[in-house]
């Protein structure tokens, strides 16, 4: 029994990492092919593709509920195929207990990945990110707003801001109805309420007894340090900071903030509840009407149900941000759906 359940282990683990794997280099090829568009003199090909690189370990969340699932149902199909399940039917396994074991790869593997995305990865696309920007050679300037902040009397407009750092930053500083400077920088560093512009910045001067300093005082707002397209690369601690600070707000802006930044958080917390409710769901099929299919109908099914579930998902979430409803809920109905369905599934096994 050990022996059979110890290789339904190794064998999600591996065809759920080797899939994990392939779905994130075809993902990079794809980003890489897009990212060409963007080539100039500072954003070579080399660097475009050390981008990919650095994006892949963050991208592949995007894609372990469908890897997991895919490499746990192979497992079983070929195991049902070899005779191996039917071993452990004859012994007293129970379907749901071979399933759970099985799972116990996948969900290692997936537990393994969402903690390094915590601890590195996220960081690490982020950095890239923001890094690519710098180099890329496209004029923002003319073909976007900027969103200026105030604090006294400077102004201050960036892209991104990662941690204490800023990215293509533009500093104004005034003093009455008179402007005394104005500064670019490719990036600048905070730390409590000073901003320190890089070396390279450049001023453009407008009083004569201006003494060039690259220190300026600015308090940076909490709200600006945010946007809604970095949010799911942010990590978990720093999601429910943010979160703390429109707890009390009743504007509907700050409301419909939040209730972004706890979809955000409570999909990332939930992920390996609905890898796992998926493995359930699908895997007591092939002890039931799909017993004599072959493995790549299932394959086919297990992508199909997968997909149906993340649209059903997303669906709910938007339902219930939209109408001001805890979002919680929202993230937990498809998997309780399921978790029904499972339990009607094992029941007429």
């Amino acid at each position: 029994m050990r022996i059979f359940y110890s290789y339904l282990i190794k064998r999600s683990l591996y065809f759920s990492f080797f899939i994990l794997i392939f779905f994130g280099l075809l993902d990079s090829v794809f980003n890489f092919i897009s990212e060409l568009e963007n080539i100039s003199t500072q954003l070579s090909i080399s660097k475009i593709f050390i981008y990919g690189l650095l994006s892949m370990p963050h991208n592949l969340i995007d894609f372990i509920e469908g890897a997991c699932l895919l490499g746990v149902m192979i497992a079983l199909g070929l195991s049902h195929q070899e005779g191996n399940l039917n071993v452990l039917r004859t012994a007293g396994a129970s379907p749901f207990k071979i399933i759970l074991v099985s799972s116990i790869g996948a969900i290692f593997l997936a537990f393994s990945l969402i903690l390094f995305d915590e601890i590195l990865f996220k960081k690490t696309y982020l950095n890239a990110q923001a890094n690519k920007n710098l180099l890329s050679e496209q004029i923002t300037s003319s073909d976007k707003s900027f969103n200026w902040i105030r604090s006294g009397d400077s102004y201050l407009s960036f892209d991104d801001i990662i941690d204490n750092k800023l990215y293509k930053v533009r500093l104004i500083q005034t003093k009455g109805n008179q402007m005394i400077f104005s500064a670019t920088s490719s990036t600048a560093k905070i730390s409590g309420n000073k901003i320190f512009l890089n070396e390279d910045a450049s001023y453009k001067i407008f009083i004569d007894d201006f003494v060039q300093n690259n220190e300026v005082n600015f308090k940076i707002p909490i709200q600006s340090k945010i946007s809604l397209k970095k949010i799911n690369h942010l990590s978990l601690k720093n999601i429910n900071s943010f979160r703390q600070l429109f707890t009390e707000s009743t504007l509907k802006e700050d409301v419909l903030f939040k209730a972004h930044l706890d979809k955000a958080l409570f999909t990332s917390i939930f992920k390996p509840i609905s890898i796992m409710v998926l493995i359930l769901f699908f895997g007591s099929l092939i002890f039931t009407s799909l017993r004599d299919s072959n493995v790549g109908e299932r394959i086919v099914i297990s992508v199909l149900g997968a997909f149906i579930y993340k649209i059903f998902q997303d669906l709910s979430i938007g339902i219930f941000i939209s109408y001001g409803f805890p979002v919680l809920i929202g993230v937990l109905i498809p998997s309780i759906l399921i978790i029904v369905l499972s339990f009607k599934s094992y029941q007429n096994i």
